[in-house]
C-alpha cells in the first residue's frame, strides 16, 4: 500500500475483509477491514490522484482545507489476487493481476457511530465527465432532467435512518430518489429526520433476478431483498400494518415503490433533532463557502450525512460537542478555559487503577472493566453528525473557470430543505412542548 501522510489505524488483515455494511447508495465491491475502521474501494485513477492532490495541496490552501469534509485518506492499495464474497484472497496470474483495479483505504465515517442514520445525496446538474461520448451526455442529461438533479443539483440515492424502539432501520432506496419531484423532496427530510409522531413508510425493493454467483456470504445489504416478506414480518407497538397504495414513480425507466408497514414513535427528542439539524446547516455553510474558491468540477460526487440513532449516544455526542464549542469559542477570545487541557469528564485514563487492585480482581471482574473503558471510549469517538464529500472517479480541476455552480446549487437545495424541516419541528416543539426528559 503506497504511502499518506497519516498511518493507518489498525493492522490491514485482507483475508478478513467482508462488504461493507451501511452502504446506502454507490457501486458493489466495496469493503471493509476486520475491524470496520477502513473502507477499501476500487478507484480509477482520477480519483485516487484527487485524494493524492487534496492530501499534497499546502496547509493555507483551501484544497487543503478541503480535507475537513472528505473522508480519512490512507493510500491505495494493490491486491496480488481477487477477493471472493467472503472476503478470501485468491491468487491471479501475472496477466489477471495486471488487469486488477488498484483501491483506496479510506476512513469508515460511519465506524464511531453506534447505530448511524445515513443520508447519500448526490450533487450537480451536470452528471458526465468532459471526455465522454456524445451519447453518454446525452443519456445523463436525459437523466437529469427526468429527476430532480437538473432542477435542483441534487437527488437523494439513498438513506438508512434507526429506529430505536424496532432495534431496525428505516429504508430508503435509490428508486425513491428517482421518483420525487422538486416539490416533493422534502418527503425525503421526514424520512431521514423524522418527528416523534411522523409516520414514515417502510420501503421494499420490487423484485429481482437473483445473483448469478451463487455466493451466499450472509453480507449485509442496506435494502430489503426479493426475498424479504415485509408483509408477514412481526409487527411491534411502533410498527403500523397498515400498508398504502404502492407509490408511482414519475420516472418511467424507474420502477414503482413498492409500500410497506409503515413505523411511528420515533426516539430522537425534538429538540436534540434541532440541535443536529443546526450542526448540519453549520456544516453545509462551511462547505459551501469553501468550494466557492475552488475551481473543480465535482462530477458524480455525492454528499454523505452521518448522525448518530440512538437518542443516548446522540445526547452524550451533543453535550460534548457544545462543550467543545464553548471551549474554541472561549480561546478565540482569550479566555480562561475551565478544564484547559483536560480530557471529557467522562475519560477513562486508568489513572484510578493501581496494580494491587488489578491483582485483586477476578478475571470476570477485569473484562467487564475492559468493556466499560472499551464502551466509554466509543462513546468519545461518536460525533453527533458528519457531513462528507464522495466518489471523485469524474473530477477534474477547472482553472479559470470558476466553482461548480451546479454542486454549489445542490448545496443550497440540501441546505433549504433542512432549513425547512427545521422550522417544523421547532413548531412541533411550541406546539406540543416535546423536550427531552430531564
Amino acid at each position: 500500500m503506497s504511502q499518506s501522510h497519516r498511518a493507518v489505524p489498525h493492522p490491514l488483515d485482507i483475508g478478513a475483509s467482508t462488504p461493507l455494511a451501511n452502504q446506502v447508495a454507490g457501486h458493489q465491491n466495496v469493503l471493509t477491514d476486520a475491524s470496520g475502521a477502513l473502507v477499501i474501494k476500487p478507484a480509477l485513477p482520477r480519483e485516487i490522484a484527487f485524494y493524492q492532490l487534496v492530501q499534497n495541496a499546502p496547509l493555507s490552501s483551501p484544497l487543503a482545507k478541503l480535507q475537513t469534509f472528505l473522508a480519512e485518506f490512507y493510500g491505495t492499495l494493490q491486491l496480488e489476487g481477487r477477493l471472493d464474497g467472503a472476503g478470501q484472497l485468491w491468487a491471479e496470474s501475472d496477466k489477471a493481476r495486471r488487469e486488477l483495479d488498484e483501491s483506496i483505504v479510506l476512513e469508515n465515517v460511519a465506524h464511531p457511530f453506534l447505530h448511524p442514520s445515513i443520508l447519500d445525496a448526490k450533487l450537480g446538474t451536470t452528471l458526465y465527465a468532459a471526455d465522454a461520448s456524445d451519447e453518454k451526455k446525452a443519456r445523463m442529461d436525459e437523466k437529469a432532467r427526468q429527476t430532480t438533479s437538473h432542477a435542483t443539483g441534487l437527488r437523494l440515492t439513498g438513506a438508512q435512518t434507526y429506529h430505536a424502539l424496532t432495534s431496525s432501520f428505516m429504508l430508503t432506496p435509490r428508486s425513491f430518489g428517482y421518483s420525487l419531484t422538486k416539490e416533493t423532496l422534502p418527503s425525503g427530510m421526514v424520512r431521514f429526520f423524522p418527528l416523534p409522531a411522523d409516520t414514515v413508510a417502510s420501503l421494499a425493493l420490487p423484485s429481482s433476478p437473483a445473483p448469478s454467483t451463487g455466493s451466499s456470504t450472509g453480507a449485509h445489504h442496506p435494502f430489503p431483498s426479493a426475498t424479504v416478506d415485509l408483509a408477514s414480518a412481526p409487527s411491534p407497538a411502533s410498527f403500523n400494518p397498515s400498508a398504502s397504495a404502492p407509490e408511482k414513480s414519475s420516472n418511467p425507466a424507474q420502477p414503482p415503490l413498492l409500500a410497506a408497514p409503515s413505523y411511528t414513535d420515533h426516539a430522537i427528542p425534538p429538540d436534540d433533532l434541532l440541535r443536529v439539524l443546526d450542526i448540519l446547516l453549520a456544516h453545509l455553510d462551511a462547505l459551501a463557502a469553501l468550494l466557492r474558491q475552488l475551481e473543480i468540477r465535482f462530477i458524480g460526487a455525492s454528499l454523505l450525512v452521518v448522525y448518530e440513532g440512538d437518542p443516548n449516544r446522540l445526547a452524550d455526542a451533543l453535550r460534548r460537542f457544545e462543550a467543545r464549542q464553548i471551549r474554541l469559542a472561549a480561546r478565540s477570545i482569550g479566555s480562561p478555559v475551565l478544564g484547559e487541557g483536560e480530557d471529557d469528564e467522562d475519560d477513562w485514563d486508568g489513572a484510578s487503577d493501581t496494580s494491587s487492585e488489578s491483582e485483586t480482581r477476578t478475571d470476570s471482574e477485569a473484562e467487564d472493566t475492559e468493556d466499560a473503558k472499551d464502551e466509554a471510549r466509543a462513546r468519545r469517538r461518536c460525533p453527533p453528525l458528519v457531513l462528507k464529500m464522495i466518489d471523485f472517479a469524474h473530477t477534474t480541476l477547472a482553472h479559470g473557470e470558476g466553482p461548480d455552480e451546479g454542486v454549489l446549487l445542490g448545496i443550497q437545495t440540501l441546505r433549504g430543505l433542512v432549513q425547512g424541516r427545521r422550522r417544523e419541528v421547532e413548531v412541533y416543539i411550541q406546539e406540543t412542548g416535546a423536550v427531552r426528559p430531564s
